[in-house]
């Protein structure tokens, strides 16, 4: 065997060792926002879905917890839990949407998508501001705009 075969050998494999395929983000994403859907639903409808879910309510706050589905946190502003006020819980689901439809949390869901489960990251979703009204007609028109949500953008939940 010549030195060139071997040193073009050894290159290759290299090469090939280097090269990876880059994940599929949008693949990545899509159960983040699937189950983004489950917990709109679950804030709308809160009898109507008994599955886990990532927030709780008391006190006129909500604690939020997402994970992704190998259950490792899904970090907002390196914290696991964060707390929203609840007249404004479903503005910041909706706005932890776009997030991670536009990247911002890329990197915590392909490092928690490993075998790490404590993946922590500084990814944020900005406090929508506050409505003005009651709780009960602030909450009536998120739900208003959440069923609008879901006919224009498509993204209706599944039952699982």
């Amino acid at each position: 065997m010549s030195l060139k075969t071997m040193v073009d050998g050894a290159g290759q494999a290299i090469a090939d060792t280097m090269k990876s395929d880059s994940p599929d983000i949008a693949a990545m994403r899509a159960p983040v926002l699937a189950s983004l859907d489950t917990a709109e639903r679950q804030w709308a409808e809160p009898a109507a879905d008994d599955r886990p879910s990532w927030f709780d309510e008391d006190n006129g706050h909500v604690a939020f917890s997402p994970t992704l589905p190998n259950g490792a946190p899904l970090t907002i502003d390196g914290q696991t839990r964060v707390f929203v006020p609840a007249d404004r819980f479903a503005d910041y689901l909706q706005a932890m949407r776009i997030a991670v439809q536009t990247g911002v949390f890329d990197k915590e869901i392909s490092g928690g998508a490993g075998d790490s489960p404590n993946v922590s990251g500084l990814a944020t979703v900005p406090m929508p501001d506050a409505r003005t009204g009651t709780y009960e007609e602030i909450r009536q028109a998120q739900n208003a705009d959440l069923a609008r949500r879901r006919q224009t953008d498509g993204h209706a939940p599944t039952a699982s």
